[in-house]
């Protein structure tokens, strides 16, 4: 009985395309990663979105305020130079629905970016699912 559910298992994952390969963090077709990575340390990533929703509060205009409000991680690493921030939101799956996913997540890259002041920071948005939304070049 065994050897027909394994048999079934695999054809699944087989026809479903699952991989057992994490490609959290592979590129797309457009050099942008689009899954999310791998949170190894959600407190930090957390209070990173604290203190960058505060700081929205306090300088961003209405709409921005909005926006930085649906983020709940960020993650990576970033200095003056270079670096990469992934940033989890609850867009497509909150407890309110946006109306416009896309330019939310293009407010939240350019306000982002005013926040860290780097320029050549590369930074993406993903949606509640891990997917990604937008990002930009860094440069």
């Amino acid at each position: 009985m065994t050897t027909p559910l394994l048999c079934i298992a695999a054809a699944a994952v087989l026809l479903t395309g699952c991989s057992l390969q994490d490609d959290s963090v592979e590129p797309g077709p457009t050099g942008v990663a689009t899954k999310l990575p791998q949170d190894t340390n959600r407190a930090e990533s957390s209070k990173r979105a604290h203190d960058f929703r505060s700081w929205v509060d306090k300088h961003g205009n209405g709409s921005q305020q909005e926006a930085a409000a649906r983020v709940q991680r960020i993650i990576g690493d970033w200095d003056e130079n270079s670096g990469a921030a992934f940033i989890s939101t609850d867009i497509n799956g909150g407890p309110t629905q946006v109306k416009d996913p896309a330019s939310t997540a293009e407010t939240i890259v350019k306000t982002f970016t005013a926040y860290i002041k780097p320029q050549k920071t590369r930074v993406r948005v993903y949606d509640v699912f891990g997917q990604v939304l937008t990002g930009n070049s860094g440069t």
